[in-house]
């Protein structure tokens, strides 16, 4: 029997935000599935580029996503919320919504819903908010709802002091891609042993359960089990 081909929405603040994902999303472009990495700005405002115009900025890192996707394989979305300007709107979350419909993820990976960084916050908050948007036809025509038999899963960013069930995806066999992701940045932003703290992150992760290298997420979804929609390992 024919697997299944799912479709991933992979959606964070910045260009560099999505290096913990890396792993996981290579991974679904193997299985042959619908990939797309979105950011909600162009990380614009970088500190970085102090005196450098914000079309140059943007053009640079836009440039930096799409090698990204690139990289990974998947197609790449900015959506030009504005940088320091991603918050939990009604009017953001119904501009989220359309994207979810006409994308109709299966899953979807994102930032934590409590980081620190209003841009990362915002982000997770108008997600999860466009999702249930996105079945409502008002909303989204003239593009079809995304009204899916069950919720779709959040995959956020790992965060301690969470109460919500922790997942470990097992990245082994495509972890030079996430190496080959965190040097695009580290080189360019002359980040001092990017490498090897990707190497000891990941690794000591995917001790946890039992494999080489692995990414850790917090699951909120209203359905388990998720195996369905990803291939995990659970702790």
């Amino acid at each position: 029997m024919t697997e299944e081909k799912k479709t991933i929405f992979a959606c964070f603040a910045h260009p560099d935000d999505e290096i913990a994902s890396i792993g996981s999303l290579c991974n679904h472009v193997d299985k042959g599935d619908n990939v797309v990495l979105a950011w909600t700005t162009s990380g614009e405002m970088a500190s970085h580029f102090n005196g450098m115009e914000f079309e140059e900025v943007k053009k640079i890192r836009e440039e930096q996503g799409r090698e990204v996707g690139e990289i990974v394989g998947c197609d790449t979305l900015f959506l030009d919320y504005g940088d320091t300007h991603v918050r939990s709107t009604r009017e953001n979350a119904l501009k989220m919504a359309k994207v979810i419909a006409e994308i109709k993820p299966d899953a979807v990976m994102t930032w934590s819903l409590n980081t620190r960084h209003p841009d990362h916050r915002g982000t997770a908050q108008i997600i999860y908010d466009a999702i249930t948007y996105a079945r409502i036809p008002h909303i989204t025509g003239p593009i079809a709802p995304h009204r899916p038999p069950l919720h779709i899963p959040m995959f956020l960013y790992y965060e301690e002091f969470s109460t919500l069930p922790v997942i470990h995806i097992d990245i082994s066999k495509n972890f030079e891609k996430v190496q080959k992701v965190a040097k695009l940045y580290g080189d360019f932003y002359k980040w001092e042993r990017v490498s090897d703290w990707i190497n000891t992150m990941k690794r000591a992760d995917g001790l946890r359960c039992g494999v080489g290298y692995a990414e850790k997420f917090n699951l909120l979804t209203r359905f388990l089990p998720v195996e369905k929609y990803l291939p995990i390992n659970k702790r």
